[in-house]
């Protein structure tokens, strides 16, 4: 990592709090150099006298700047200014009216308090990873990918708040600590687990995930009882439940302790991932993790079943042939406790996930937003040294080698997931987190979605649903719904992380990138059905793009908001030409 000076100059938490916010205002501007020399800055009026400037490093037209701190307090004519550090940016920020608007003083501080805690953890976590440099040097595999990520979400206030965690909590299951921890497991009364499972039965599920993971627990299985995982956090946590303390109260649940296999946590924090395992765990944790407290819920643990079953259709095994390097991680299985009156507490839910990668857990499969997230000492991102190993093993320049990489996603990303959409009405809403490029020697062979609850069904897929029985499917989403969630999470959220990267290393421009971007889906678009999505996130002016900045602020979990769409606001679409 580099020097305490050098990393002033470079704050990727800071970074994300700054562009979230500019990409939700507009009082600001972009001024640069007068005699054409390089250097442009960012200036925000705080009032007639008073501005705060920031020199950038990258310029973005998608906001994906990088800044070179510290900011600069400067009044009137004056062009030195004082340093600010983050905590007086911020609070000099939240000050302006466009920003506080008529909420409560508490209100404001407890967001920052908020923003400062994410920019403290994510400092913390940069200096746990003096590795983190080395990763460039080479093609990672799985889990290096997924504990790679320091900085979160690259356009939220607080990507790395996590309340309540402790410090040692924190170090101990967060995923950029490169943590690993056993699991927690409760020896449960048959008749307390709910769950499903496909193609085995679920005690038979959890009876192989014993075997592979703790076997030495094997003996306190019986015809009565069962063996049920849990996050050592989340167990804890449920431990202080009333519901719960009644179940242990009458040995309908027992604790039986941390055991087993190191299990890493993967870049969403909830998820775990073994190597050797069968399956990859999902479980709710009553943590808030950015907009929302990360539990699961029945209904979303059912889509994921109603995926793993249409999967196995007709229909779907004409989808992979269409598209053989799409993979879906189905989530095919899940498991709860219920309390002494049956109901299932969701804050003790788990679902199962198929871990394609079992077979060949070394090889480099990487989740997005690992590679287009900001160098944290201002270096090469993950995806630019990949592109830079691609153009040195194929004999090609930096730019030749970026296009190839983008048109290799655009090939094993974008238009397999455009198409079934178009073709077969199933959203699979692939932001960046739940991406999974398949690579070999650093180039695009294909894709794993994942995260099969953020999965819905258009009216296109009506006669499929119903001939699957499927027709009383809670996802169903609305042509709005649609042409709101869809782009941004594939386009905004994904693709636009993309073609910043690639830009913001010097390969090519954003407008070059993302052209090439638009004229896949451009071809995409006559050879599908229904033209719908497609027709808009190409010839609308604009997208709709999530807030996370204000959303936080004003405390909503977007899990439960009544109508996330007063989060989204209208955002100029990159990819529109003006021409039909």
């Amino acid at each position: 990592m580099s020097s305490p000076s050098e990393q002033m100059s470079v704050d990727i938490a800071a970074q994300c709090f700054l562009n979230a916010l500019m990409r939700e205002t507009n009082d600001w501007q972009l001024r640069h150099a007068a005699d054409g020399s390089a250097g442009s800055q960012l200036v925000i009026p705080l009032d007639e006298r008073r501005r705060i400037e920031i020199a950038l490093r990258y310029v973005s037209p998608t906001q994906h700047h990088h800044y070179h701190f510290p900011a600069r307090l400067c009044r009137d004519d004056d062009s030195t200014g004082q340093p600010l550090d983050f905590a007086a940016l911020t609070t000099l920020l939240l000050d302006k009216p466009g920003v506080s608007g008529e909420l409560d003083s508490s209100v404001i501080t407890r967001f920052n308090q908020r923003v400062q805690e994410s920019h403290r953890n994510t400092w913390q976590a940069i200096a746990a990873r003096p590795d983190w440099t080395r990763l460039r040097d080479r093609p990672l595999n799985f889990g290096e990918a997924e504990q790679a990520l320091l900085a979160g979400h690259a356009f939220h206030p607080a990507p790395k708040s996590h309340e309540p965690f402790s410090d040692a909590e924190a170090r101990r299951y967060l995923p950029e600590f490169a943590s690993a921890f056993p699991l927690r497991w409760f020896a449960i009364a048959r008749e307390q687990l709910a769950g499903e499972s496909l193609n085995l039965t679920l005690p038979q599920r959890l009876i192989r995930l014993v075997s592979e993971s703790a076997p030495a627990l094997l003996t306190h299985l019986d015809d009565d009882t069962a063996l049920l995982p849990m996050h050592p956090w989340q167990a804890s946590h449920l431990l202080k439940q009333p519901w719960c303390q009644r179940l242990m109260a009458s040995g309908k649940l027992r604790d039986l302790g941390e055991a087993g296999e190191s299990w890493l946590p993967t870049s969403s924090s909830r998820a775990i991932y073994f190597a050797h395992g069968s399956d990859m765990l999902k479980f709710s944790l009553s943590v808030r993790l950015t907009n929302s407290l990360r539990t699961l819920s029945v209904k979303e643990v059912k889509r994921g079943m109603r995926l793993a079953r249409l999967a196995t259709t007709r229909e779907w095994q004409g989808l992979q042939l269409r598209h053989p390097t799409l993979r879906v991680m189905q989530e095919d299985g899940w498991a709860g406790i219920k309390d002494e009156h049956g109901v299932v507490q969701e804050e003790s839910l788990l679902a199962f996930r198929v871990n394609l990668l079992k077979a060949q857990p070394e090889a480099q499969t990487n989740v997005l937003v690992s590679l287009t997230q900001a160098a944290p000492d201002g270096g090469d991102s993950l995806l630019t040294a990949a592109v830079r190993r691609l153009a040195k093993r194929l004999s090609l320049t930096p730019q030749q080698a970026a296009h190839c990489w983008l048109q290799a996603y655009c090939e094993q990303v974008l238009v397999p997931l455009f198409r079934i959409e178009a073709d077969y009405g199933v959203a699979l809403l692939a932001h960046q987190q739940n991406i999974l490029v398949e690579m070999q020697q650093d180039l695009p062979v294909g894709m794993i979605y994942r995260d099969c609850q953020g999965s819905a069904f258009t009216a296109s897929a009506q006669a499929w649903l119903e001939k699957y029985h499927q027709a009383d499917a809670e996802n169903r989403f609305s042509e709005q719904q649609l042409l709101r969630y869809f782009p941004y999470y594939l386009l905004m959220n994904s693709t636009l992380a993309v073609t910043a990267a690639l830009a913001a290393a010097g390969f090519d421009s954003e407008a070059a990138c993302n052209q090439r971007v638009r004229d896949a889906l451009a071809a995409l678009r006559q050879q599908v059905n229904d033209r719908t999505c497609l027709d808009f996130v190409l010839d609308s002016r604009y997208w709709q793009c999530k807030g996370n900045f204000f959303c936080y602020l004003h405390d909503h979990n977007e899990n439960t908001i009544v109508d996330p769409a007063v989060i989204y606001f209208d955002f100029a679409n990159p990819l529109y030409s003006g021409v039909k």
